[in-house]
């Protein structure tokens, strides 16, 4: 409730809410079932929020089909045949169950089923629902769209019309249900991007039947499994010309996705009559404020999406709550909504002018506080700008760029190119201090770690450092540190090979940021090795064992040695400064070296308590 009343203060004007589950009538993957009559008070008082900052809500049906999972729903998953996995060809995120082929009895329950849903939503207050048929929320839907897993030879198999006719269905009974006064909309996949999926054509074909029978308000058009929710590495409106191409057919409101993060390339698609409605998730997941501070012309004040899934796509496949790497009060709108005015003013000093010192600066000087800020280096973002270097990482350069204006807008002073000693901060008397130095680089602890041809991940995307042609590069961390400098090597024509101990590298990225590094390190020549540690380094090779065989393989010819970890705590004034200040915290990497949410994280928590 309080996720959705921020959204809606911030000046979105439509929300969809998370997917409502049509069945089975208690829980399903996760999600309340919006057939349970004890979830019925809690819908009502989120229409009410939506409602009370004049936004509409709409109510997105799904149903998981072959998703849903055993251990999950208490029983098979539901399909329109017995083909396992998202597509029948790739392997689900969710399982590889092989679900249960529905018969006419189970599609007629199903059908009656969004009808019923759809009747309780609108009871509930909500002003609509949207029917899904996307991967990931629709799949019981789109196991009968997509010729790869529709093998049926019925009715509802076969040719287009037949596999969408369990969509018509459940239009037609959802229409009689709630009526001609109530906005009923259908959210497809413009584009499955897999191929024998169903494509624009198919879509086009699809938009215009459904504009003729006069049951559907809207079209909300996105992608399929391959960019369902579009990573960093895809293109801002990656995905718009797919609405684009559906309003060549249908005079239908039709809304558009797909990595939309900024005002004025939001009104370019409204102008270049692509789409009549913009849909944005984590851009407003981000910044709830983006569309009052878009209307109000303050563009520089938006905190703008960068698309990293780790916070909110990363989180969903770990089963996690949604949350933003960016925002640390998405998901935790009742507590920390609301930046409360400090009783005691203070002056605070913030030593590093990285992630967590930035969010710590701008949550003290939004509370009152008089802040100074000084980081050793020419400019503010720390790490931050290190990680833009990357190959198609580069939009993590926006969280620098915000923060400075932050930083300006708040009266934040900054001083760059500054070291911060312990007579320094006893001659300024701050009434509190902040240390968010960092983190320091680390060796291999191996024979050889300390050579001169092993060198840090750091400083070779800072380009300080000469990689030789043949590469090696050691994961230790399970981000994107190593999969993220190797490419950076290869797009150089380097020949790279990446080792990790773990069956895989980059285990705590998404999906699909992980599978995109892996194709472009791939594409580009280089290697990886899993299950590999490294025993020795020598000069001109690397000695390694398998981690399960023990078994010994020599890399001959290296020339370098790059050091993919996150490094070591620079705490070193944090603990020369323990007892001298009054008050002194540790953030970020200084306190522990974490991922970026942490950081951001620790500055936020550390700002309020000032």
């Amino acid at each position: 409730m309080h996720y959705f009343a921020a959204r809606a203060k911030g000046g979105a004007g439509l929300i969809v809410t998370t997917p409502n589950m049509v069945w089975p009538p208690s829980t399903s993957g996760g999600h309340v079932a919006t057939r349970d009559d004890e979830a019925m008070p809690a819908f009502e008082m989120i229409s009410q929020a939506i409602h009370e900052h004049g936004a509409k809500a709409v109510a997105q049906l799904v149903h998981l089909g072959p998703d849903i999972g055993v251990l999950e729903s208490g029983g098979a998953g539901l399909a329109a045949s017995a083909v396992g996995g998202i597509s029948g060809l790739l392997p689900s995120i969710l399982g590889s169950d092989i679900p249960h082929e529905m018969d006419n009895d189970d599609i007629k329950q199903i059908v009656a089923s969004y009808a019923d849903t759809a009747y309780r939503m609108r009871e509930t207050g909500y002003d609509g629902v949207e029917i899904s048929s996307a991967v990931g929320a629709g799949m019981l839907l789109i196991s009968f769209l997509s010729p790869l897993t529709n093998r049926r030879t019925d009715e509802y198999g076969g040719s287009l019309e037949n596999r969408f006719r369990l969509h018509t269905e459940i239009i037609d009974a959802v229409r009689k249900a709630v009526g001609s006064d109530f906005v009923v909309g259908m959210r497809l996949v413009g584009d499955m991007l897999v191929d024998g999926g169903t494509t624009l054509d198919d879509t086009k074909v699809l938009a215009a039947k459904l504009e003729a029978s006069g049951k559907v308000d809207y079209l909300s058009i996105c992608a399929g499994r391959a960019g369902h929710i579009p990573a960093m590495h895809f293109p801002l409106g990656c995905f718009v010309h797919l609405a684009a191409g559906v309003k060549e057919v249908v005079n239908l409101p039709v809304i558009c996705h797909g990595r939309i993060n900024d005002p004025a390339q939001a009104e370019q698609t409204l102008s270049d009559n692509q789409a009549d409605l913009v849909g944005m998730a984590r851009a407003l997941i981000c910044d709830p404020e983006w569309p009052n501070k878009a209307r109000e012309g303050r563009l520089d004040e938006i905190r703008k999406c960068i698309a990293c899934n780790q916070g909110c796509y990363g989180n969903f496949q770990k089963r996690l709550p949604i949350s933003c790497t960016l925002n640390p009060a998405a998901g935790r709108e009742k507590e920390l909504a609301t930046i409360v005015p400090a009783a005691t003013k203070k002056k605070v000093m913030v030593i590093g002018g990285g992630a967590a010192g930035l969010e710590t600066a701008r949550v003290a000087a939004l509370r009152g506080h008089k802040v100074t800020l000084y980081e050793k280096e020419k400019e503010l973002g720390g790490q931050l700008n290190i990680a833009a270097k990357i190959p198609k990482r580069e939009d993590f350069a926006e969280v620098p760029r915000y923060y400075a204006y932050q930083m300006n807008h708040l009266d934040v002073e900054v001083f760059l190119e500054t070291t911060v000693t312990v007579e320094m901060v006893k001659e300024k008397k701050p009434d509190a201090m902040v240390i968010a130095t960092g983190s320091v680089p680390s060796r291999p602890p191996v024979p050889g770690g300390d050579r001169a041809n092993v060198v840090w991940v750091r400083d070779v995307l800072r380009g300080e450092v000469a990689v030789g042609e043949k590469v090696v590069v050691i994961a230790a961390e399970h981000h994107e540190q190593a999969l993220g400098v190797a490419n950076f090597l290869a797009n150089k024509g380097k020949r790279v090979e990446l080792i990790t101990h773990c069956l895989y590298s980059g285990i705590e990225l998404d999906s699909g940021t992980m599978g995109f590094m892996y194709g472009q390190l791939l594409n580009k020549g280089g290697a990886i090795t899993p299950l590999t540690r490294v025993k020795e380094i020598e000069e001109h090779a690397v000695v390694t064992l398998n981690v399960l065989t023990g078994v010994e393989r020599r890399i001959e010819g290296v020339d370098s040695v790059v050091f993919a970890a996150i490094g070591k705590a620079d705490d070193t004034l944090y603990r020369a400064l323990k007892g001298e200040v009054k008050e002194i915290y540790a953030v970020g990497q200084c306190l522990s070296p974490r991922l970026l949410p942490d950081s951001i994280w620790d500055g936020t928590r550390v700002g309020r308590w000032l």
